[in-house]
C-alpha cells in the first residue's frame, strides 16, 4: 500500500484473510483497499468485506462508516454508469446498506450527546439524498 499499488495489496490482504478470515480489521482494511481502487465490481467487494467485519465486530465504528462510505460510493458510480451496467438490485442493496450503517453509526455515539449531534447530521447528509441516487 506504500507504493500505491492497490490492486497488490488487495491480493496481499486477501492471502492475510485467507490466513485469518475471523479477523474483522483486516476485512475492513480490505474494503478500503478495494473502495480506493474504485469501479462498481470493486466497491461490491468492498461492500462485501465492510459487511463481514460488522459481521465479526458489530461495535467496529470505523467498519460502520466505512460500510456507510462505500455503499454510498456505489450509488455515486451506478448513477454514472448508467442503467446499463447497472443492477437495479444491487441498488436497492446499496441504499439500505447506508441506512444501516447509518444508523449503527448513530448507536455507537448514543453516550455522547455532543458528538452524536455532529454524527448525526453526517449521517443526514448520506440518508437525506438516498432517492436521487
Amino acid at each position: 500500500m506504500s507504493l500505491c499499488d492497490f490492486k497488490g495489496a488487495a491480493y496481499a490482504l486477501e492471502q492475510v484473510i485467507l490466513g485469518s478470515p475471523l479477523d474483522s480489521e483486516m476485512h475492513c482494511l480490505l474494503a478500503e483497499v478495494y473502495a480506493t481502487i474504485g469501479g462498481l465490481a470493486n466497491l461490491m467487494l468492498a461492500r462485501k468485506h465492510m459487511c463481514q467485519a460488522l459481521e465479526l465486530n458489530a461495535s467496529n465504528v470505523r467498519a460502520q462508516f466505512g460500510l456507510v462510505s462505500v455503499a454510498n460510493q456505489y450509488l455515486e458510480e451506478s448513477a454514472a454508469a448508467g442503467k446499463k451496467e447497472v443492477d437495479e438490485h444491487e441498488v436497492l442493496v446499496a441504499k439500505e446498506l447506508v441506512k444501516y450503517g447509518a444508523s449503527e453509526v448513530l448507536k455507537s455515539y448514543k453516550g455522547n450527546k455532543k458528538m452524536l449531534e455532529v454524527v448525526k447530521r453526517v449521517m443526514d447528509d448520506y440518508t437525506d439524498n438516498l432517492d436521487e441516487l
